[in-house]
């Protein structure tokens, strides 16, 4: 006997344990950190998303199978990825939507264009840092799936030109992030001159511009917005220029560093991925590389890089970014090296009057400077919960953060030239929770609805205190999610955090109901053919109770405890107890067959009496069932008589020692004499035996 749960339990909790965790905004995933994360491959899926109550009616978002995201950004502009396909990913046509707000009142932002079958991303700039913020993710044509998510945070440069005298001017070295490429500018010759270098025509360009401030070397690392290792990406190109002139002295630029590395192929048709790989997804400048040019295509010794440069102080350069493959996709750069790029640099202090906590007021000065132009613009964050959260002017300026945690402060400044510099400075602000708080937690819980099942839930709200509101549970990070399910039985501490600190807990019980205990009986053993006694029991047994024995064959009963049984041969019988919740528990027991298959045969017959003898007839028990075919054959083996189908021991269909069939064509008596018969007879175990001998007829 073996006793063990089955895994079956109502229609409802089928439904809750198969449908995605993160399927309502309030049980959101939150993502902790955004600075380049990126999810494992199918980490994500929103397979058996249920539709959503429609929300918004932008971007054509169908409210059907979405499921959600939270993450706070530290910086004012993101980039938001999804890939799927191949190894990635199932999900179709992926679509995205951002929010602010909270659960249940949701304000819409921004949504993804819905790019490709597998992939989409967006960028969203002007985030108020320190707020948390909730993304919605679904299939555009109901085609739900697992799928790979990529969120990165950044501080946004200017909207890009694609003309050097337009170009956006960079006076630091922070990375960034462009959407996409899809223009050439107004002046598409800008490259018409170097007839003799990689890149000599324009196409989806940007260009950027800066002034060296410290001397050394600069490195810098481009990646298509698609990329992802292993998979073809888009071909991104560039070339570098000093400007002898200055930093507006575009028409007598200087090409240093050229690169147009690509896939292999001619006449539009491109080799087999693997063979030029290298020269796939990033590329830029790297110190000890040795190239300061890579030709289109993927030659010998390319490796979509070339050797980085020493910048010269006080000397301005130019940088053209093309997407060769057109996809209207963007990239994004990250600078390295020791050199360092002209323009003011913003910086400020903080003074408290008492503490920095919440509730108090917190003074700002203004310390930027600028060795070059003067500063004409002076642009303040202060982040969620400040009062002001935006400011403008040199400053000083007064705020009060309404709620305590990690903030952060951002100045933006700019310079006459149009150099944009951005520094954020993060902060910790003390809670500030009053003795007085009335902050209060009210819980509602779903017990587990079948012993061994993880199907509990666990439903929070807060009351009165300063909301917004974050719950914790057991121990867990405070976050603004207020449903927990899937929960096992157990006692769970579940907290509630307000925005000044205070908090207050509740201990929740999700309960278990009792096992099942079903007893088989203990294992069996039977004569082929012969009947025995099943004996099962279980407990506790309650009315409604549902009993049913598997499989069927050979039993008097499906559903009672104690069946006869046939069995056809050696089985295992599975005793299952539902109770009226629908849970279920089963057991076994083993009935073992003893095959024994007795058969008497006749070896004279003597058709002319009257007697037991008169007629050939095998002697068969309960064990079997059928003789299939029956043949007769005399001493020249030639058959005389054949016959099929025949219920064991029916005389009435025996062998008289005659030519012909049992069906009724006779053509004589058969002589005296030995003759050969075969049998195949077919068992109540599905069994068939061909038997044979010899039979003397006697007259």
């Amino acid at each position: 006997m073996k006793y063990f749960l089955v895994i079956i339990s109502l229609l409802t909790s089928l439904c809750l344990s198969s449908q995605s965790i993160n399927d309502e905004c309030s049980n959101a995933i939150n993502i902790a950190s955004i600075d380049g994360y990126c999810s494992d491959d199918q980490e994500y899926s929103n397979l058996e998303a249920n539709p959503d109550d429609p929300f918004t009616n932008n971007c054509f978002i169908n409210n059907v199978n979405g499921v959600w995201f939270s993450f706070v950004p530290t910086e004012p502009a993101i980039l938001v990825q999804v890939f799927s396909g191949g190894t990635i990913g199932t999900l179709e046509d992926p679509k995205m939507a951002l929010f602010s707000g909270v659960c249940g009142s949701l304000d819409f932002i921004d949504c993804s264009p819905g790019r490709a079958q597998f992939e989409d991303e967006f960028t969203v700039q002007n985030l108020t840092i320190g707020q948390r913020y909730y993304l919605y993710v679904e299939s555009g044509v109901n085609t739900p799936g697992t799928f790979k998510l990529c969120i990165n945070d950044f501080v946004a440069p200017p909207s890009p030109e694609s003309d050097c005298d337009l170009a956006v001017v960079l006076c630091d070295k922070s990375p960034f992030t462009v959407e996409s490429i899809t223009s050439a500018g107004q002046n598409t010759t800008e490259l018409d001159e170097f007839t003799d270098a990689c890149l000599s025509s324009e196409f989806n360009s940007v260009w950027y511009k800066w002034t060296c401030q410290d001397p050394g070397s600069l490195t810098f690392t481009l990646i298509p917005n698609n990329f992802i290792p292993g998979i073809e990406s888009d071909d991104i190109d560039f070339a570098l220029f000093e400007l002898p002139g200055g930093i507006n002295d575009c028409n007598n630029k200087e090409m240093l560093r050229c690169m147009a590395s690509g896939a292999n192929g001619t006449g539009g048709n491109t080799d087999p991925f693997p063979t030029w790989e290298v020269c796939n997804g990033p590329t830029g400048l790297q110190l000890g590389d040795g190239d300061i040019s890579e030709d289109p295509g993927c030659q010998a010794g390319n490796n979509n890089f070339a050797e980085a440069i020493q910048m010269e102080a006080n000397k301005s350069y130019a940088l053209v970014v093309m997407n060769f493959t057109r996809s209207g996709l963007g990239f994004s750069i990250d600078f390295g090296g020791t050199g360092t790029f002209l323009g003011p640099t913003p910086d400020f202090d903080l003074f408290a009057l008492d503490a920095f906590e919440c509730d108090k007021r917190i003074e700002i000065s203004n310390n930027s400077t600028s060795l070059t132009d003067p500063i004409v613009n002076y642009a303040w964050n202060f982040g969620v919960g400040a009062e002001p959260q935006v400011a403008s002017g040199e400053g000083p300026h007064d705020i009060i953060y309404e709620s305590f945690g990690s903030k952060s402060i951002a100045l933006t400044v700019e310079s006459t030239r149009g150099c944009i510099v951005t520094k954020i400075l993060d902060i910790d602000i003390a809670a500030c929770c009053a003795d007085t708080s009335t902050l209060d937690l009210a819980e509602t819980h779903v017990d587990v609805s079948c012993f061994g099942f993880d199907d509990g839930a666990i439903s929070v709200q807060g009351i009165s205190g300063a909301p917004d509101y974050n719950f914790s549970i057991n121990g867990s990070e405070f976050i603004p999610n207020t449903n927990y399910n899937s929960l096992e039985p157990g006692s769970y501490q579940v907290r509630i955090q307000d925005i000044k600190g205070c908090i207050d807990s509740v201990e929740v019980i999700i309960e278990e109901p009792d096992p099942i205990f079903p007893d088989a009986g203990i294992d069996l053993t039977v004569d082929l053919g012969f009947s025995g006694q099943l004996n099962a029991n279980y407990s506790p047994m309650n009315p409604g109770d549902i009993i049913e024995w598997s499989p069927p064959d050979g039993l008097s009963c499906t559903d009672c405890l104690n069946p006869e049984v046939i069995s056809p041969g050696t089985t295992t019988y599975t005793f299952t107890v539902t109770n009226a919740d629908g849970c279920s528990s089963q057991d076994e027991v083993i009935v073992t067959t003893n095959i024994i298959r007795p058969i008497y045969i006749p070896n004279v017959i003597t058709p002319t009496t009257n007697t037991s003898n008169s007629s050939f007839v095998l002697g068969l028990g309960r064990q079997a069932e059928m003789i299939e075919e029956f043949n007769v054959y005399d001493r020249w083996g030639s058959l005389i008589y054949t016959c099929t189908n025949i219920e064991p021991n029916d005389n009435d269909r025996a062998w008289d020692g005659i030519f012909g069939n049992c069906d009724g064509l006779f053509k004589g008596d058969a002589e005296k004499g030995v003759y050969v018969w075969t049998a195949s007879i077919r068992f109540i175990d599905d069994v068939v035996i061909l038997y044979s001998g010899d039979v003397t007829v006697l007259r």
